[in-house]
């Protein structure tokens, strides 16, 4: 791994009934070191899928997160690759498939990388010298690369390499010339090397840069082929997945680890939910959110979320007016009662906010209430709709009391409407009707509701507390951690729910929490500190109100042990801030403090002082020791990425402040 200024660091989360989180594969670059709910536009991968022969990232785990397999590397922004022809700086993956002929004389290995503009490829070829090409066509020796994305046709994009001194190699898509892409040779002992590139416009729709397949063939004239993969251009349901750096993020550090690799999607949709116009791709595994995108997060970490249900259905939709798609996820729970949610995610950050929910069904046995929904832009409707099998007189289920609860035929409230306020969906209509069904309603705001008669309100579902040592040993269990590993911190402070303290453990690598006044006492939330590869590595665990609403943040300090390509092991000295709302654990900062190798160190000043509102993060440049501007191998990164950079003494940039804007900390003006 390189470790470049722009390392993005990612945390795996998981909360006891609802979690949220993101991982991470640090950057590697092989080169130069480096009406209802109708009327939505996105594609469902699965569709797409079905229709054109593409199979799923999962559902067998086709040639992804295994070791030789093709994959597209992100390179490097501070060091873009130069083409050149050699490939000593590439990681190369052997073609093994023979589609045509015998591959006895012949050997080619390979690479592919990317960045914003263009696809990287290059090859070494044995047992084939450089010729003079005349004709450039099939019949001559030639590399081929063969891309398809949803939707889209399939791909085969020609290299065809020149020889020194006598010609200029070509880059062909049907025979004709890519504008904007190049192809450089070099002589080697036993064949020939190349380097190529060619613009992604070449090759995939503007938006998408996801949810791929693809093959790389070498042509030995009219005499062999062999390839990365089975499939072509003709057969592209049979091309194994080609991932991204989030994709293959996705799957080393989720999919594998959690057994969901042969897992098929339950969803599957591309659409564009956050950032820039290119579409992400959220999929369902299991009962797991995921989104990855090609620069969601920068396009290298990828998010999830344990949904702790069933889901229904998904969707994507613009609701909020954003200009961006937001998820409409169809929820079912079980238990006494089945009932069903409606739920609202928004991208307002790179982690969903759930702006709107609202339960729409709740059925027991072959009885059934049901409530109709009508999504418009920036406008939700809810109305009653008719029942089966239950009435007023034989309905007695409990009323929801975490979410909007369903609403009753022979209620009062015939309908409910909620306008997106830039933040939420907020009730802003009910049209009520008599209770004993009569005709006659009355349409009011929110703000001046009309009294109405109501019957008698059903029990409310309330969760029972658990001993919290009962709690704490059920997330023992749950994780399997021994009942004799004790929390190595174990703090009192009220981060979530009512004004009584929590209690805040670290516990191995995992951060849990629970208390009498977190999630009604019956449940804990726990969050893995995956970016630390040791428990050992994690230094500190704090608490403190550092946004001024009385609920303490969780601040954690450790060091990242990070191998940098022709630099050795960097130890990465790492400052994190979560922060607790409605029992979700969601990371609001993080920033890396000091840099050292050996007795060589940069040590940067970072200190919490009053802001306007709340507390304030203050960041100065540091101090260096051992290295200079000249010998440190690392350059200056921006503030503003996933993690706050280091402040290098010599880095043009000697101050930066941080505070909290709702959300997360943010570069102050």
């Amino acid at each position: 791994m390189r470790l470049g200024p722009d390392v993005r660091l990612g945390v795996v989360v998981v909360i006891a009934i609802m979690g949220c989180g993101g991982g991470d594969k640090p950057s590697s670059t092989p080169k130069n070191a480096s009406g209802t709910t109708a009327g939505h536009d996105d594609d469902s991968i699965a569709d797409v899928a079905s229709r054109e022969g593409l199979p799923t990232l999962g559902g067998g785990g086709q040639g992804v997160g295994i070791a030789g397999s093709l994959r597209l590397e992100l390179v490097d922004k501070d060091n873009p690759i130069r083409l050149d022809g050699t490939v000593k700086e590439w990681t190369l993956v052997p073609a093994h498939t023979v589609v045509k002929g015998t591959a006895d004389t012949i050997a080619f290995k390979c690479g592919l990388a990317y960045d914003a503009q263009n696809v990287y490829f290059a090859g070494d070829v044995t047992g084939v010298k450089l010729r003079h090409l005349r004709r450039f066509t099939e019949d001559e020796d030639h590399a081929s690369l063969v891309i398809a994305a949803p939707a889209s046709p399939a791909v085969e994009v020609a290299f065809f390499p020149g020889k020194p001194g006598e010609s200029t190699g070509v880059v062909r898509i049907h025979g004709q010339n890519v504008p904007g892409a190049k192809i450089i040779e070099a002589d080697s002992d036993k064949g020939y090397t190349f380097e190529a590139e060619v613009p992604w416009s070449a090759i995939v729709p503007p938006n998408v840069r996801v949810a791929l397949r693809g093959v790389a063939r070498f042509h030995d004239g009219t005499r062999a082929i062999v390839a990365t993969g089975a499939g072509d251009a003709a057969s592209p349901h049979d091309m194994p997945a080609l991932p991204t750096e989030s994709e293959e993020a996705l799957v080393e550090s989720f999919l594998v680890p959690k057994g969901l690799l042969a897992t098929t999607p339950k969803f599957e949709l591309l659409a564009d939910v956050r950032g820039d116009a290119m579409k992400e791709r959220i999929a369902v595994y299991d009962r797991y959110l995921t989104v990855v995108g090609p620069n969601y997060r920068d396009g290298k970490e990828f998010f999830f979320r344990d949904l702790g249900s069933d889901l229904e259905k998904l969707e994507a939709r613009d609701l909020t007016g954003r200009g961006k798609q937001d998820l409409v996820l169809y929820r079912q729970f079980g238990g006494q009662d089945t009932r069903q949610w409606v739920e609202v995610w928004s991208f307002l950050t790179d982690e969903p906010t759930t702006v709107f929910s609202h339960e729409i069904s709740v059925a027991a046995a072959s009885s059934r209430v049901t409530n109709a929904v009508r999504l418009a832009s920036k406008e939700i409707e809810v109305s009653i709709d008719a029942a089966v099998g239950f009435d007023a007189a034989t309905y007695s289920q409990a009323r929801a009391s975490d979410t909007e609860p369903v609403l009753l035929p022979w209620g009062a409230v015939k309908s409910q409407t909620f306008r997106f306020d830039g933040a939420k969906f907020s009730k802003t209509k009910e049209v009520a009707q008599v209770a004993t069904g009569g005709a006659a309603t009355t349409t009011t705001t929110v703000a001046t509701v009309a009294t109405v008669t109501r019957p008698p309100e059903p029990t409310t579902i309330t969760f029972r507390p658990i001993d919290p040592a009962q709690l704490l040993a059920r997330y023992h269990a749950d994780r399997g951690v021994p009942d004799s590993v004790h929390p190595r911190v174990d703090l009192q402070a009220h981060v979530d729910g009512d004004a009584r303290p929590e209690r805040v453990m670290l516990i191995g690598r995992d951060i849990v929490v629970l208390g009498p006044g977190f999630k009604g006492g019956s449940a804990y939330a726990y969050l893995t500190l995956s970016q630390f590869a040791d428990a050992g590595d994690i230094e500190e665990m704090t608490t403190r109100d550092l946004t001024g609403d009385g609920a303490a943040e969780i601040i954690v300090r450790g060091v990242r042990h990070v191998s940098a390509q022709g630099a050795g092991t960097i130890d990465m000295h790492v400052m994190f801030v979560y922060q607790l709302k409605s029992g979700v654990i969601t990371r609001v900062f993080g920033i890396e403090t000091a840099r050292a190798q050996g007795n060589k160190r940069i040590q940067g000043t970072v200190q919490i002082v009053p802001g306007q509102h709340g507390l304030d993060v203050d960041v100065h440049a540091g101090r260096a020791q051992g290295w200079t501007d000249k010998t440190y191998p690392f350059t200056q990164d921006q503030p503003g990425g996933a993690l706050e950079p280091l402040l290098l003494p010599w880095g043009g940039i000697d101050h930066v402040r941080y505070a909290y804007n709702g959300t997360v900390f943010s570069r102050s003006p």
